[in-house]
């Protein structure tokens, strides 16, 4: 029976083996998804073949808007808080279950990329600028998220603003990557 040491050393020679694929598999997309994209078709633009999990939501401001290119599964779950900018994922990417993108200036996600459940992706955070002033009335700073192409995030990571992921980065489970 293998033990946790086991399974460390495996991890340790197979960095892909340290993030896990999200809990459901990806499937075929079907009338449910085209249903679920119709409703926020103008500020959502998505490719050929794209899956939409149950309980998806879309909260597009205007002037901001979402691209999924052909082949995105997103999971069951999901949330993308569009307030400004524009988020882009790329072809074949899937999202695990319960991820969450929050945007204000921009998120870009490559191709083929691997997000696990409970990913959240947040493009903006408080200023500490004036100690005399509660967080909650600063102005909020914001910078860009990009995840590279082929890159794969573990369960319940959070990538800050200004995070930059590699092509075929791995991010471990539970990782908290802060601004920058």
């Amino acid at each position: 029976m293998p033990t946790l040491r086991d399974a460390a050393r495996a991890a340790a020679e197979d960095p892909a083996a340290a993030v896990a694929p999200p809990a459901d598999l990806p499937r075929r997309p079907g009338l449910a998804d085209r249903l679920r994209l119709l409703r926020v078709r103008r500020r959502v633009v998505a490719g050929r073949g794209v899956a939409v999990g149950r309980g998806v939501r879309f909260e597009v401001d205007p002037g901001a808007r979402v691209v999924l290119g052909d082949g995105v599964v997103l999971g069951d779950g999901c949330r993308l808080h569009v307030r400004g900018g524009e988020v882009v994922v790329g072809e074949g990417t899937v999202l695990g279950a319960r991820c969450a993108i929050a945007c204000h200036a921009g998120v870009v996600v490559g191709a083929r990329c691997v997000l696990a459940d409970e990913v959240v992706l947040v493009d903006a955070g408080p200023t500490f600028a004036d100690a005399e002033r509660p967080v909650r009335l600063q102005p909020l700073e914001t910078l860009p998220v990009r995840v590279g192409d082929g890159a794969r995030i573990g369960p319940g990571a959070v990538l800050g603003p200004g995070t930059t992921v590699p092509p075929a980065g791995l991010v471990g489970a539970r990782a908290t990557l802060p601004t920058g």
